[in-house]
């Protein structure tokens, strides 16, 4: 069996460069029988009932044919994209987890979490729980669409300029005693976006990296995962 797992692409138009690299590493993807998405793949995403944002589209129409293909779709929720709608969970089929799941894949006992949490910042916990509340839910539905994008591209563009030091973090520190009450054979995160692949009393830690630099990913085949970079 063949899966890919990336996150952290943070994608906003289809001409750039990180958006079009990925269009191209999923095309060349054959006999995928799963696809791992796990958090921060678009800039900004929030899910409607009947809409989607239209610079999105190139890449959900490749999600979409990937689908009908046969590949199983996993979207772990980041901080960047969360509430995915009906448009994953029906049009898509796809498997939406909010924070983090457990789950037996090939044989091995997986873990997968965007990463978000794993350290213990109340404050970004309340903030967190804030843009996932139902009253964000409710407002999204009264405010235009346009807006929301606006608002969130500006508030991404500030939050990135007042914290450059928590992109490229080695996320080691974390994942370690993350790993220690897994109870799995492989934990698999992203967030951080520093690529890891170490391991640690008989766990197997991968820490994605970036699809923005870096463009790594982890291929699992036949049971066996590795950290990987695409290069054209």
């Amino acid at each position: 069996m063949k899966a890919i797992f990336l996150s952290d692409a943070h994608l906003r138009h289809p001409q750039d460069k990180n958006y079009q690299l990925l269009l191209n590493f999923l095309n060349q993807q054959k006999d995928l029988d799963a696809l791992f998405l796990l958090g921060d793949i678009f800039e900004f995403w929030l899910g409607y009932k009947h809409l989607v944002f239209t610079v999105y589209i190139p890449l959900l129409e490749k999600l979409r044919q990937l689908s009908q293909s046969g590949t199983k779709l996993f979207f772990v929720e980041g901080n960047h994209d969360f509430h995915l709608g009906p448009y994953f969970t029906e049009t898509l089929e796809c498997t939406v987890i909010p924070d983090q799941q457990l789950l037996d894949w090939d044989g091995k006992k997986i873990l997968i979490s965007h990463g978000d949490l794993l350290k213990s910042d109340r404050n970004y916990q309340r903030l967190r729980s804030f843009w996932r509340s139902w009253p964000i839910k409710v407002l999204s539905r009264i405010i235009h669409p346009d807006l929301v994008w606006s608002f969130a591209l500006w508030l991404s563009n500030k939050s990135s300029k007042n914290s450059p030091g928590n992109h490229h973090q080695d996320p080691t520190p974390y994942l370690i005693p993350f790993s220690e009450t897994s109870n799995s054979d492989i934990v698999v995160c992203g967030h951080f976006h520093h690529p890891v692949d170490i391991e640690h009393h008989g766990v197997r830690i991968i820490g994605l990296g970036d699809w923005i630099t870096q463009f790594s990913y982890a291929e699992m085949l036949d049971g066996k995962i590795e950290l990987k970079s695409y290069t054209v």
